[in-house]
């Protein structure tokens, strides 16, 4: 289960963290942590869910232990998930142009619909998991996956208006 859940579970972290040397030693913790209390958690009903909730948990643990100890207490509800080119792109699209598009309109979304975005086409989690997640309610998630996605298509639209002009 672990090498299943490694690669998208550290592509997560190391997007709120933006550092693969502090994902990588967050999720070998996660792990440890979780192996050594795994008499006491009980029984879990959908893994990849509370593997993405705990990283996520101790993700933004960290980023407080870090802003503590350098004394910028900055607001932690705008966590900016940025996406590379190498998240968005996906096996259908070849176009050099799309991808630079698609890239642009992601970042152009709020954070939370990016992270929102992302949790649910990119790791592929249902509503359900998402808002056991990002701790929000299901209505929000959905009206989060919704504006996103027409704000991606009215980007999209301008974009094209602009090639055809």
């Amino acid at each position: 289960m672990h090498t299943q859940l490694y690669p998208g579970l550290f592509s997560y972290v190391k997007s709120i963290l933006k550092n693969e040397e502090e994902a990588n030693d967050l999720l070998q913790d996660m792990f440890v942590k979780l192996w050594l209390k795994k008499e006491s958690i009980g029984k879990i009903d959908n893994v990849k869910s509370y593997f993405y909730t705990a990283i996520r948990s101790i993700a933004l643990n960290y980023i407080r232990q870090v802003k503590l100890r350098e004394s910028k207490l900055d607001d932690l509800a705008s966590i900016d998930i940025q996406f590379s080119a190498e998240d968005i792109i996906t096996e259908k699209e070849t176009s050099l142009k799309l991808k630079k598009a698609i890239t642009a309109a992601l970042n152009k979304l709020p954070s939370r619909q990016r992270e929102i975005i992302y949790l649910r086409f990119y790791e592929s989690l249902d509503y359900t998991q998402i808002v056991e997640v990002t701790g929000i309610k299901y209505q929000s998630v959905v009206n989060h996956i919704h504006r996103a996605v027409q704000s991606l298509r009215e980007d999209y639209r301008f974009e094209q208006e602009l090639n055809v002009a």
